[in-house]
């Protein structure tokens, strides 16, 4: 299975931004951010998360075992930022944006990211992968396949919060 496999295809996200003007992509969600903004996030994150992979995996002796207190706190943390009961401010580095963004050009580069993401993770060794291969701030170190779930969630929250 490619590791984008499980995320809200691209395509699916192209369609749903097909109906939508250019003034309804760019309004602010209750003065927060616009649909553009929590998607461009999202591509940043994918993004960010597939950087910081690649440079922990390139030193094996630095990969840890992912306990089972994490997997507990992942859960705690979906299901309560599902129910609205935890709000997490998200890292500065994935909440900058661009004066001009394009749907397109996002699109483009979300793709170019996810084929990136997946021709690694073909090479990435099993025994790599059930390490904690990336560090989220809150819940702590997350295998591959946490991270994929991670990944999965988290875009879905916010295509959620920018009702698509």
């Amino acid at each position: 299975m490619r590791f984008t496999e499980s995320f809200t295809p691209l395509h699916v996200i192209q369609q749903k931004l097909a109906r939508l003007s250019h003034a309804e992509l760019h309004q602010s969600q209750r003065g927060k951010w616009n649909i553009l903004q929590h998607l461009y996030h999202c591509w940043m994150v994918e993004r960010g998360v597939l950087a910081y992979i690649k440079l922990k995996t390139q030193d094996p002796t630095a990969l840890v075992d992912v306990l089972v207190q994490t997997r507990l706190k992942f859960t705690i943390f979906f299901i309560a930022l599902r129910l609205g009961v935890l709000k997490v401010k998200a890292p500065d580095v994935v909440q900058k944006f661009p004066n001009e963004m394009s749907s397109v050009d996002l699109l483009d580069k979300w793709k170019k990211t996810r084929q990136e993401a997946d021709a690694f993770f073909v090479n990435l060794p099993d025994n790599f992968a059930q390490k904690g291969v990336f560090k989220h701030m809150y819940i702590g170190r997350l295998n591959k396949g946490l991270t994929q779930k991670f990944i999965r969630l988290h875009l879905r929250h916010h295509l959620r919060l920018g009702r698509l």
